[in-house]
């Protein structure tokens, strides 16, 4: 099983367990599917101390994609201030029952 793993682990488990370093494309795709890990452990974090600390480890991997896709945070926020200019946040709870258009 592969699995994308932070920088210092090779270093920390060095005798136990083996390691290789990704081509950019592998790396690219490991990345996306490590984001999908880390929001799952967001999903199922059952204190307040392990949410805070799984939302650490996915804004890490945010981090790695915009860096790898030559993107700055700057401007993923600027992005994400005008999209809740345009649809608003999270803030009122809305839940969407049902969508008209999709009957």
């Amino acid at each position: 099983m592969k699995k994308l793993v932070r920088d210092k682990i090779p270093s920390i488990l060095a005798d136990d367990a083996e390691f290789e370093v990704l081509s950019n494309e592998d790396y690219r795709l490991s990345l996306r599917h490590k984001i999908v890990e880390e929001a799952k452990e967001v999903q199922n974090a059952q204190s307040r101390a392990n949410l805070v600390e799984e939302l650490g480890d996915l804004e890490e991997v945010i981090r790695a994609i915009l860096t790898d896709a030559s993107i700055n945070y700057e401007e993923m926020d600027s992005l994400r201030q005008a999209k809740i200019n345009q649809k608003g946040n999270f803030s009122q709870k809305f839940v969407m029952i049902n969508n008209k258009e999709e009957s």
